[in-house]
């Protein structure tokens, strides 16, 4: 009796922990574009304070359906260093798009899988002639809406015409259910009617023959 409490208590730990998690990294975010604050990690200080410092402290997390999610984020300093690169859970980007760029600024854009995707950034310093590479990570506690993004009426349209084709194509399966069954119970019926009168022809005959 025992192991099997501890063993219920052990299972239950897990399944809290595993909700807990997921509704850390997946929350339900409605459609729209939000400001999101963003943390920095390089292994070394100067790496730490140079991506603090050409990094925009405020990126954008724009929220399209369902799933799909887009960051926008900001540099600096770009008279200084080039060629900005992401890799998203160990993949580097292959579509970036600059949305925004000024004589010493820019703004990329790009998609990730999930909101618990890993994000890094290599970007080629000049004056040290090699890349710098950092993560990026999103506070989600610092969302904060700048636009709702309502659903199109054409695709309300569309999930209505499906429901429609869906209740059309229960009632059709319905109709041929209730035909086969009305077929299939036809012969039992007659061989059941059949049956009474065979009965009856015999009991008759039967006290014809008795008189």
């Amino acid at each position: 009796m025992k192991i099997l409490k501890h063993l219920f208590t052990i299972c239950l730990t897990i399944l809290c922990l595993t909700n807990v998690a997921f509704a850390a990294g997946n929350e339900d975010i409605e459609p729209g574009l939000y400001n999101i604050q963003n943390d920095v990690y390089h292994e070394q200080e100067i790496g730490m304070t140079m991506a603090r410092t050409y990094l925009d402290e405020t990126m954008q997390l724009e929220v399209v359906g369902d799933v799909t999610y887009n960051y926008i984020i900001g540099f600096s300093g770009t008279e200084y260093m080039n060629n900005h690169r992401f890799t998203v859970d160990g993949k580097p980007v292959e579509n970036v798009e600059t949305v925004e760029e000024g004589a010493s600024t820019v703004k990329l854009k790009f998609n990730v899988d999930s909101l618990d995707s890993k994000i890094q950034t290599q970007i080629y310093v000049d004056a040290m002639g090699r890349d710098v590479e950092f993560d990026i990570i999103p506070n989600f506690d610092t969302l904060e809406l700048v636009e709702k993004y309502e659903v199109e009426e054409e695709e309300e349209e569309v999930k209505a015409t499906n429901t429609e084709n869906e209740e059309s194509n229960n009632d059709a399966e319905k109709t041929q259910d209730e035909a086969k069954e009305s077929k299939s119970s036809t012969p039992v019926i007659i061989a059941g009617a059949v049956a009474v009168v065979a009965v009856v022809a015999g009991i008759v005959i039967f006290n014809k023959k008795k008189k």
